[in-house]
């Protein structure tokens, strides 16, 4: 490979006719082609030109090829260097004969028109620091390369150009002031991020309960419980009809038939709420048959489903298999339908209602 910062002089027919080059030179089995060219080749094509190289050589370059892939794009931007590669055993014979290449990989470096053997460690830090040292690459943007600059880049360049060495020295430990501050700033506003996502999970998990059995109490919970899926919910005897055990009892199978849709794989949620609490709702929903009465309801696609079966786990799980398969006769939401306040049942059995004296 040839590092070189100033056109080569009298070469012809494959000569890299720009400044500044690093090239690669390889051999093996290929084929010359036509008039020799010089190729700044890309990384696809190094590595399909080494599948043709016999094994002692294609390790090495393999070895080598990240580093000096590396050093390639260190040096894209750099106006006075280039990096680049020849492919000696095609189209750059001519070339890397007149540079005496005779083995593979070769590096070379070519400044001022003088070609130079590179013998030093093949990684990336080896390579660059003899570039720095020999070929003095220039910034992409300089005072000897002012037409590399953006218009903003050229503007500071100049601005500092039109200074004494006093002012620029003044500015110079007023920016890099700036660049501490900000610094600062950058590390502390990473901090406050940092503090905040801890906050945002804490209050996602907040709102992230184990998943049970909800009592229906409010239209807003309960639309927030089932949004986007499928509730079923539950009507159950009154608890003066029921007693806290019965209650208990048809809660543990609601409970149940929740746990079977989990290992299912579904995620619907379960609610239950008192026979008469929601008697508007019962009235528009036709559950007048008694209860309990379970249904499933989905204000996303506005349909709802009665579950005309048995009150138990298997039955109300088989309810929801079938109505994943269509097979639950489905009716539209009531268009007005909306869930009255209910009082929270506090797991006891209700005191006897007082009998009025006549």
């Amino acid at each position: 490979a040839a590092f070189r910062n100033k056109p080569l002089a009298g070469l012809r027919d494959g000569a890299c006719r720009i400044a500044g080059v690093a090239s690669l030179a390889q051999g093996g089995g290929g084929h010359p082609g036509g008039a020799h060219r010089c190729e700044l080749q890309e990384s696809r094509r190094w590595q399909e030109r080494l599948s043709v190289f016999p094994g002692a050589v294609v390790r090495p370059l393999q070895q080598m090829q990240p580093d000096f892939d590396k050093l390639r794009k260190t040096f894209a931007d750099t106006p006075n260097v280039v990096i680049g590669s020849l492919d000696c055993a095609g189209n750059a014979q001519s070339t890397c004969g007149q540079h005496s290449v005779q083995g593979y990989p070769t590096l070379k470096m070519i400044a001022d028109g003088r070609t130079i053997d590179y013998n030093g460690a093949r990684s990336f830090d080896a390579m660059k620091r003899e570039v720095e040292s020999k070929l003095k690459p220039r910034p992409a943007c300089s005072l000897e390369s002012k037409d590399a600059c953006s218009k903003e880049d050229r503007e500071v360049l100049e601005m500092s150009e039109k200074l004494s060495k006093a002012e620029r020295l003044s500015k110079i430990k007023e920016v890099e002031q700036e660049i501490k501050d900000a610094k600062k700033q950058a590390a502390d506003l990473e901090k406050k991020a940092k503090k905040l996502a801890e906050e945002l999970e804490l209050i996602k998990a907040g709102g992230m309960t184990v998943e049970k059995v909800e009592q229906l109490l409010n239209d807003e919970d309960w639309r927030a419980h089932c949004e986007g899926r499928t509730c079923v919910v539950a009507f159950l005897p009154h608890i003066l009809d029921d007693t806290a055990s019965g209650r208990n009892a048809n809660l543990k199978v609601l409970d149940a038939a929740l746990q079977a849709s989990k290992k299912d794989g579904k995620s619907i949620g379960f609610l239950w709420s008192q026979g008469g609490d929601q008697f508007e709702m019962e009235e528009q929903l036709g559950l007048q048959f008694g209860f309990p009465a379970v249904i499933a309801i989905n204000f996303g696609k506005g349909r709802y489903g009665v579950h005309r079966g048995t009150y138990s786990k298997e039955q109300i799980s088989q309810f929801l298999t079938s109505l994943s398969r269509g097979g639950v006769p489905l009716a539209p939401l009531p268009p007005k339908l909306k869930a009255a306040k209910a009082e929270a049942w506090d797991g006891k059995d209700a005191p006897p209602p007082t009998e009025e004296e006549l």
